[in-house]
């Protein structure tokens, strides 16, 4: 019936026009009523076609139809977005110059430490955003975790982003850590100044600490923590960090200043101050820092130490960078004298968008106080010297960033 009504209709009005009318108006008369018909009849051919698509729809069951509906995130407007990332990092590394013998190791963390991670967020209002990340370390010559085996002891934290900075609250990089690093030539990988400990960064990361970074206003920006020690009956054992940056075409300037008297530190107050300056001439970058840092145990007398660094990243060729850096540091009126000094040089290859190859040699002078060594910036075992040996280490290692 569905398919046959128009064209039934259709046929009943034509043959009731019969032969003896041949009036020219009786003619547009009936075709006139035809199409009023049709009119009609076209609502009803779509309600069956509606009808019967309805009843071919499978019958939802009890249980589905007494379900709670789940909304999605985008039903909220979220815009949320998950990253997983990673970095696996190993180099084969030798060692000699320690009155201990030589080394052969293969190692984990010769440009950057090893880890895997996962970061993200979702709009809250319109331009703010939830954020989180959480990341873990491991040495990958030996897949155990780092940072005294927590599952993300790299970095654990929540927080919110807007036009006006930033805030997040967890387990964190310190100011100064971040603000050091960046005029560290190697970035704290095998050889740096900031790694084998010549040129300190103070404790890298903060756990329960709270962090804002403000947004760039005219090339300055700024970044806050206060990591809390959540320590029944001591209120003041908390860490205080400060820094603040400034860029200005090739030019850029950082400094910072950190308070430790965190629980982690233990029964010392440990204050850290650096001054770092950087400019870009054509393909290379030129950078220069100062740093001390003043220890006040609770047993004993105060020391303060005394630090500096120069360093350089020239993009030589498209694919190759040569990396060069020298540090000096020493403990005041120690005795004996633990000043250490270290030249390295490296050569950094990207072989494709993901990996790149790498070789580094690295070289101490230490004083009879002091016993520095090369090393990578997360390996798992280092080098074993006596005070006052001058070695020398060689990485070649390969790096697969995701």
């Amino acid at each position: 019936m569905k398919k046959n009504i128009l064209a039934l209709a259709s046929a009943g009005l034509l043959t009731a026009a019969t032969p003896g009318i041949s009036q020219a108006g009786e003619l547009e008369e009936m075709r006139a009523a035809l199409q009023k018909l049709q009119a009609q009849l076209e609502p009803m051919q779509a309600r069956i076609t509606q009808l019967e698509a309805q009843n071919n729809e499978p019958k939802a069951s009890p249980a589905a139809a007494s379900a709670v509906p789940v909304r999605s995130a985008s039903a909220f407007g979220g815009n949320p977005n998950v990253t997983l990332y990673g970095k696996l990092d190993v180099f084969a590394e030798y060692n000699s110059g320690g009155g201990q013998g030589d080394r052969v190791a293969l190692e984990s963390g010769g440009l950057n430490g090893s880890r895997l991670g996962f970061k993200g967020g979702a709009d809250i209002t319109e331009g703010v955003r939830g954020i989180f990340q959480v990341e873990a370390g491991y040495f990958a010559n030996n897949g155990s975790l780092a940072q005294g085996g927590r599952i993300f002891g790299r970095q654990a934290y929540a927080g919110i982003e807007g036009k006006y900075g930033r805030l997040t609250a967890g387990r964190q990089y310190s100011p100064l850590y971040n603000t050091v690093i960046s005029f560290d030539p190697y970035e704290q990988g095998y050889g740096s100044p900031t790694t084998d400990g010549n040129v300190s960064t103070g404790s890298t990361r903060f756990d329960s600490s709270i962090v804002y970074a403000s947004p760039k206003i005219n090339g300055l920006s700024a970044s806050v923590m206060l990591a809390l020690g959540g320590e029944t009956g001591n209120t003041s054992n908390n860490a205080a960090a400060l820094a603040v940056n400034y860029e200005n075409g090739p030019f850029g300037a950082s400094v910072a200043y950190q308070n430790d008297d965190h629980v982690s530190a233990s029964s010392s107050v440990i204050e850290n101050a650096f001054v770092g300056a950087s400019y870009q001439v054509k393909n290379t970058k030129l950078m220069a820092g100062v740093g001390r840092v003043d220890t006040d145990p609770d047993v004993g007398n105060s020391k303060t130490r005394n630090e500096w660094m120069i360093g350089s990243q020239s993009a030589l060729t498209a694919t190759g960078q040569l990396l060069l850096a020298y540090a000096e540091g020493r403990t005041q009126d120690a005795a004996p004298s633990d000043k250490s000094c270290v030249a390295t040089i490296g050569w950094v290859e990207t072989i494709s968008a993901q990996s790149r190859i790498y070789g580094i040699i690295s070289h101490h002078w230490n004083d009879a106080g002091a016993a520095l060594v090369p090393m990578g910036t997360s390996s798992a075992n280092n080098y074993v010297i006596n005070p006052g040996d001058s070695p020398t280490g060689l990485a070649l290692g390969y790096q697969y960033s995701f």
